[in-house]
C-alpha cells in the first residue's frame, strides 16, 4: 500500500483547468498553480478535486484556495473522527505484541498524516505498519510521516 497521494502542482493545473472551464475565463499565468499548491500541499488529491466540483454544484462564486480548504475539511472531519477509536485499538494491539515506545510513536504519527491525508483506515494501517516495519528504510518513515526527507 502507497502513501496517500496528496496535492502537487499538477493537481494545482487540474483545479485550475477545472475553474477556467467552468468560469469560462482564461488560465492565470503559470505562477498559480504554485501559490495554490503551497496552500493545498497537506491536502489529499481526491479531497481537493472533490471540493473543486463541489464547490461549482452548490455555487456560482469563483473558487479560491480557501474554498477548497474549507470543503477538504468538511470531508475530512467524519474521516477523521471514525479513525479515532479505530486507531486507538490498533495501536493497542501493536502495544500488546510487544512494539517499543519509539516504534509505536513512529506508527501512530504515520497513521494519523496517512488519515489526514485521505486514506481509509485499513490504508493508513497498512502503510503504517510497512514504514515501521523492522528492517524498513528510513527514508520511507520520514516521507510517509509528512517530514522532510534528507
Amino acid at each position: 500500500m502507497n502513501p496517500v497521494k496528496t496535492v502537487d502542482v499538477y493537481t494545482c493545473r487540474e483545479i485550475l483547468r477545472i475553474r477556467s472551464g467552468v468560469e469560462q475565463c482564461s488560465s492565470p499565468d503559470g505562477s498559480g498553480e504554485y501559490y495554490w499548491a503551497e496552500l493545498l500541499r497537506d491536502c489529499a488529491e481526491s479531497d481537493a478535486l472533490e471540493a473543486t466540483w463541489a464547490h461549482y454544484r452548490t455555487t456560482s462564486r469563483s473558487l479560491l484556495p480557501a474554498d477548497v480548504l474549507r470543503r477538504v475539511a468538511e470531508f475530512a472531519s467524519p474521516r477523521l473522527s471514525a479513525a479515532e477509536g479505530r486507531g486507538g485499538r490498533l495501536l493497542l494491539d501493536r502495544a500488546l505484541e510487544g512494539w517499543d515506545p519509539d516504534r509505536l510513536v513512529r506508527w501512530k504519527r504515520v497513521f494519523d498524516t496517512e488519515v489526514g491525508r485521505g486514506a481509509h483506515v485499513d490504508d493508513a494501517r497498512d502503510v503504517a505498519d510497512g514504514v515501521v516495519a523492522p528492517g524498513a528504510h528510513p527514508a520511507m518513515a520520514g516521507d510517509a510521516a509528512g517530514e522532510p526527507v534528507a
